[in-house]
């Protein structure tokens, strides 16, 4: 998990509803990866728990109501809330590695980064930090995904099918380094690099996924990302997210190369 906390409010913590019920006062009917905990509900229904989930954000001191009756939500609150349900940029992120595992979603303005997760404690619950400005949390992601700090110098990108790369992959455990990097020449044509990403792919260390979407004012426009790492090397893979369209490409990439991506991705 990002460890940076700017704010020197602690982390706000929220079920489903008490998210939706607080997005649904600022006007936000888009949170990513909170599914809507009222599906299914009549509408008599609706409103008895919208009444719970309004006692229970009361007791918590997350909404406030007024001597005129009127509610209002505390700062340190509604910047957290307004930011996860109202940024028009996000970035979806899951990463494995010796020391940690993280899934959750970036989400980012000009000014700050909102990160939301679940609870380890509670799948309905999502936790609501704030990890200061974006190059500081690009700073503290290179050092989370534990990066190579090396560089090899100039490998070009390898070109190949996604779904066969997949294949691969999901089989490596299977399989010694030279037969994997036998199987990438055969796709890529390219040796030399398809056995610096066997080796990196059979010794790994770090590895995870990130997809950037951006608020196009309809919909969610995204583009992916993949990396993997090993003691000595990090690989980047970009990959098709179109159905009819099957391709990826695999680059080392150095830790500042890394960092620059993420910069350029999140200040989009």
């Amino acid at each position: 998990m990002l460890t940076i906390h700017a704010s020197k409010q602690e982390t706000i913590t929220l079920n489903d509803k008490e998210f939706f019920f607080l997005a649904g006062i600022i006007g936000s009917d888009r949170l990513l990866g909170v599914e809507d905990p009222f599906v299914g509900y009549l509408t008599e229904e609706i409103a008895v728990e919208w009444e719970k989930t309004k006692q229970s954000l009361l007791s918590k001191q997350y909404l406030i109501q007024e001597e005129g009756g009127e509610l209002s939500i505390p700062p340190e609150v509604f910047s957290r809330v307004a930011i996860a349900g109202l940024a028009e940029r996000a970035c979806w992120l899951k990463y494995e590695n010796q020391d940690s595992a993280f899934e959750g979603y970036l989400h980012v303005t000009d000014e700050r980064v909102i990160q939301v997760c679940r609870s380890g404690d509670d799948n309905r619950c999502y936790m609501l930090s704030e990890l200061g400005t974006i190059e500081q949390t690009c700073d503290q992601l290179v050092q989370d995904l534990a990066l190579s700090d090396q560089n090899w110098g100039d490998i070009p990108a390898l070109l190949l099918s996604r779904k066969e790369f997949g294949d691969i992959y999901t089989s490596v455990s299977e399989q010694n380094s030279d037969d994997i990097g036998d199987r990438l020449a055969r796709l890529t044509d390219d040796a030399e690099g398809s056995i610096a990403l066997a080796k990196c792919m059979k010794n790994k260390v770090s590895s995870g996924e990130l997809q950037l979407s951006i608020w196009n004012g309809i919909s969610w426009e995204s583009q992916n990302a993949a990396f993997i790492v090993n003691e000595s090397m990090n690989w980047l893979l970009r990959m098709s997210l179109e159905g009819d369209q099957d391709w990826l490409t695999a680059a080392p990439a150095t830790k500042e190369q890394f960092r620059h991506m993420l910069l350029m991705w999140l200040k989009q």
